[in-house]
């Protein structure tokens, strides 16, 4: 297969059901060769392409899950990677109950934008040191930073940004940026 099978399974597992476009711009990637190999890895049974309520894209299968987990595995070995991500995602943890909160009191109305920015803020700025360092051994990690600050930016005029999930909202990039974490350490969501 060329190019790099790894990101090509890995956004599909964080976009969950996307286009290909979509799969390619979330690491960058050139559209022609990701299309290539979404091809290859639906022969290989990786990964499907369905269409649903009127759109279509591809999604993760369960052998695609477990390859892209493997695939994830020998990037941490190669990379010497396993205790920097482990205690990223420690601190993680922490923010991370923080953000949910913020979010879901942002969802029942129990807080207004202001206060709950200030919350996604400080959070933001925790993760950002983190992010640094991860990416200077995994460079698929940088850019969570710059959605995330992105979406708190649009939110200052339009508070869907903190969790509506038709856009790159804060909750949104959040979350994917948790999948990211617990899939590369090949743990289950908590």
């Amino acid at each position: 297969m060329t190019g790099d099978l790894l990101l090509t399974l890995h956004a599909v597992r964080l976009l969950g059901f996307a286009d290909t476009h979509a799969i390619a711009d979330r690491f960058s990637r050139d559209h022609s060769l990701v299309e290539s190999e979404l091809i290859d890895a639906g022969v290989l049974g990786f990964v499907s392409r369905t269409s649903f309520a009127g759109s279509s894209g591809w999604a993760l299968s369960n052998l695609g899950r477990v390859e892209n987990e493997r695939l994830l595995a020998a990037e941490l070995e190669r990379e010497d990677a396993r205790p920097l991500v482990m205690v990223v995602h420690d601190e993680f943890v922490n923010l991370n109950l923080t953000v949910v909160s913020a979010c879901s009191a942002i969802q029942l109305q129990q807080v207004v934008g202001t206060a709950a920015a200030g919350i996604l803020e400080e959070a933001l700025a925790s993760w950002s040191p983190l992010e640094e360092r991860l990416a200077g051994l995994l460079p698929r990690f940088a850019g969570y930073s710059r959605r995330l600050m992105d979406a708190l930016e649009h939110a200052r005029t339009d508070t869907a940004w903190f969790t509506a999930t038709d856009r790159d909202s804060f909750h949104r990039a959040w979350f994917e940026l948790h999948e990211d974490l617990i899939a590369t350490l090949g743990i289950q969501r908590g």
